[in-house]
């Protein structure tokens, strides 16, 4: 079972997601997953991941979003991750960050 595995099951079972931020959450480790980082690297990719699946308002999405962009940028400018990498992951949390948005924007 992969460290991405272990965090699906914990936020599903432990944190308790609600449905939409589940579901959000699943697509994006799914995402996560294709990029085949290190799994010191994906396990806190896959905490902002969560954290932007269960905002409440735009402002936590925010604080999440750049949270998880720094994460980014500290990987590249550490060279434990390529720009290209560091690329597609900020994708993964554009991506995520997108369908959160709408999630509060169609709260049904």
């Amino acid at each position: 079972m992969t460290v991405t595995d272990r965090l699906s099951l914990l936020q599903y079972e432990h944190l308790s997601l609600g449905g939409s931020a589940a579901a959000q959450f699943t697509q994006s480790l799914d995402a996560l997953r294709v990029l085949n980082l290190a799994e010191r690297y994906e396990h806190p990719a896959a905490l902002y991941l969560g954290d932007i699946a269960d905002v409440e308002d735009r402002d936590e999405l925010l604080c999440a979003k750049s949270l998880a962009l720094g994460f980014v940028h500290g990987l590249i400018v550490a060279k434990v991750i390529s720009e290209n990498q560091g690329e597609d992951l900020r994708q993964v949390f554009q991506d995520a960050a997108d369908r959160a948005l709408a999630a509060l924007a169609d709260p049904t």
